[in-house]
């Protein structure tokens, strides 16, 4: 009898261990097995296995509650909150695509001869628009699985508007991710008063700011970074949401997201939402890409 009570205990201990242990934020979903390689094992991990040498931040499952309260200071009509469950963790690039990366896939330089630009190789590829950001992550992803790099059921594209957010967030619920103080947003960001004021008109070399607490740098400020998403006015709540495009209504237009180098403070806060035509072309204008499963968005 005294060894069976001693086993339940024990169970019983693993289990509230276990528990204690979990991401706080993580939805009731079954864990991938660890023996995937492509899945990550701890927030902010760091993997750097494809053919550009890019680094991608392990982003897990988990729930955000997308836009700003009605208290926030600066909000938009178009950040009424909603809650949000990612059931699939993702990788999300450390830095927005620099030149380099994006003439070593492309072999093209959008950004050559235009104006307030900085050509260097770290610096961010900028005049992107979202059918190109779109366009280089489907040639990534056709190299990296012609290179055995990336196995089958994942793909390189651009993150929705849920988990470009969950990102910039990373767990916090502040108007910034380092708090509510934008006096600090220097310390993070490349934006109008230490760029555009500064007589410094460009974005800045990537990674030389900050980074956010799932060590992802520039998520606010440098350049807008497209998203997936096509627009619409409500955020999109719910199980891995997406708002795909519908040419009928407003889904011509694609959404952006945290601020840019002549952008004022306001604008690079993390609830912040910006969209514009698929086709259009800024010197404020990147992207950041996402490494996912190609069913995590239904």
């Amino acid at each position: 009898m005294k060894s069976i009570w001693f086993t339940i205990c024990v169970i019983t201990a693993v289990a509230s261990f276990s528990v204690a242990h979990a991401d706080s934020d993580e939805p009731g979903t079954s864990p991938t097995p660890a023996a995937d390689p492509m899945q990550g094992q701890d927030t902010g991990q760091v993997r750097d296995d494809n053919g550009l040498k890019m680094k991608l931040v392990w982003c897990p499952p988990g729930v955000v509650t997308m836009g700003s309260p009605p208290s926030e200071q600066d909000r938009d009509d178009d950040e009424n909150q909603v809650g949000v469950s990612l059931t699939n963790g993702y990788w999300l690039g450390k830095y927005e695509v620099t030149q380099a990366e994006w003439k070593q896939v492309m072999g093209t330089e959008p950004w050559k001869d235009k104006d307030f630009v900085k050509e260097s190789a770290d610096y961010p590829a900028t005049y992107i628009s979202w059918d190109d950001a779109m366009q280089f992550c489907r040639k990534l992803t056709e190299q990296e699985l012609k290179e055995g790099r990336l196995p089958t059921g994942w793909e390189y594209t651009l993150p929705t508007e849920a988990q470009w957010e969950r990102a910039c967030r990373a767990r916090t619920e502040t108007r910034f991710s380092f708090g509510d103080e934008e006096s600090k947003l220097g310390e993070y960001a490349w934006f109008d008063e230490n760029a555009f004021d500064a007589n410094e008109p460009y974005a800045h070399r990537v990674g030389q700011m900050k980074a956010n607490p799932f060590g992802l740098h520039d998520m606010h400020g440098n350049v807008w970074e497209w998203c997936r998403d096509a627009y619409a006015e409500k955020l999109p709540g719910g199980r891995d949401p997406e708002v795909k495009a519908d040419e009928k209504k407003d889904g011509s237009y694609r959404m952006y997201r945290g601020g840019g180098w002549n952008i004022s403070a306001a604008n690079c806060r993390s609830g912040n939402r910006g969209w514009n035509e698929p086709d259009f072309r800024g010197n404020d204008f990147g992207f950041r890409p996402a490494l996912s499963p190609v069913w995590s968005v239904q």
